[in-house]
């Protein structure tokens, strides 16, 4: 048995790091954390709307195998590995997971740059969007998800992607990741640029990456009739009061809604995750850009709550 540091939500917007206990099963490892990634849909925990106190989360973790169960058979001590966890308990010195659950990282690859969980959620994404050679695609939304999507289609043969945001800054590096152009839809008309851009075709798929209810009807907006594929990657925490669906009949689309239930198979996800994370296709160099200790897991929630404007992604380093 282990005793181990650990944040805990004890309420409301309130963590304490408190001292637990874990021990491991036959078929599990304990694993030294590394990093853990900062996600906004446990904000949902931070503000009490998911969960009941107290609470651990954190589920976005990799780290070094430092004891494991009899059972086990294909880790050994002092392998890296990125975890697709059945718990949210990432934020702590040392995390138990079964040996299914872990994915082997390359020697080569910085173990602290290692986001295996929303990684597997893009590939998730991609699998429903499903590309096709010459697809013309849209990506609203920046954040690393989106921009996580942009380096992993820079491969596939599409006739074009397009990025969407309000930040250039974010823009930008929707560029450098391979988007063939951006929209800042603060300053330009999005549908009437794809129009341009398309030759009229319009976007055969559109990622929405906000999470905010308003752009849902821009993006349809943005696709060509008959089956153009809409995929709801973020998480919608507000409710959409109002919403036309007439614009959906009139043009045939398909809504897709790809978070984890959607996979028929989430650990062969986390794997194809994988593969792309060790080929390096997920360059994290300009998308992590702040770090935290264990000891300021307060201060990084509230970050990730009110984000300054140059955050993009947020991790905490234990």
């Amino acid at each position: 048995m282990t005793k181990v540091k650990t944040a805990v939500l004890v309420e409301k917007r309130r963590f304490e790091i408190c001292d637990r206990k874990l021990e491991i099963q036959p078929d599990e490892v304990l694993i030294k954390i590394a990093v853990c990634g900062l996600c906004n849909w446990e904000l949902n925990h931070f503000n009490g709307i998911l969960g009941e106190f107290p609470m651990t989360l954190g589920h976005e973790w990799a780290g070094e195998i430092v004891e494991k169960g009899k059972d086990v058979k294909n880790l050994k001590l002092g392998d890296k590995v990125a975890v697709l966890p059945d718990t949210l308990e990432g934020f702590a010195e040392y995390g138990v997971a079964k040996e299914k659950n872990c994915f082997l990282v390359n020697p080569d690859i910085d173990v602290k740059k290692v986001l295996l969980e929303p990684l597997k959620c893009i590939v998730t994404v991609l699998r429903a969007a499903a590309p096709e050679a010459g697809d013309f695609g849209v990506i609203t939304g920046c954040g690393p998800m989106g921009l996580w999507c942009i380096q992993a289609m820079g491969r596939m043969l599409n006739a074009g992607i397009a990025a969407v945001d309000v930040d250039d800054r974010k823009l930008e590096l929707a560029q450098k990741y391979g988007a063939s152009c951006v929209i800042n839809g603060k300053r330009d008309d999005v549908e009437e640029k794809i129009k341009e851009m398309t030759k009229g075709h319009m976007a055969d798929f559109v990622i929405e990456g906000t999470g905010r209810g308003e752009v849902l009807a821009q993006a349809a907006g943005l696709l060509r009739n008959g089956q153009g594929r809409l995929a709801l990657m973020s998480y919608h925490s507000n409710k959409v009061k109002e919403f036309d669906f007439r614009l959906f009949s009139d043009k045939a689309i398909k809504l897709l809604n790809p978070h984890p239930a959607y996979s028929p198979d989430p650990l062969d996800d986390a794997r194809r995750a994988m593969e792309l994370i060790n080929r390096k296709v997920f360059q994290q160099e300009h998308i992590i850009t702040h770090r935290f200790r264990l000891e300021e897991i307060q201060k990084a929630f509230e970050t990730l709550e009110n984000k300054p404007t140059d955050y993009v992604k947020g991790v905490v380093y234990m």
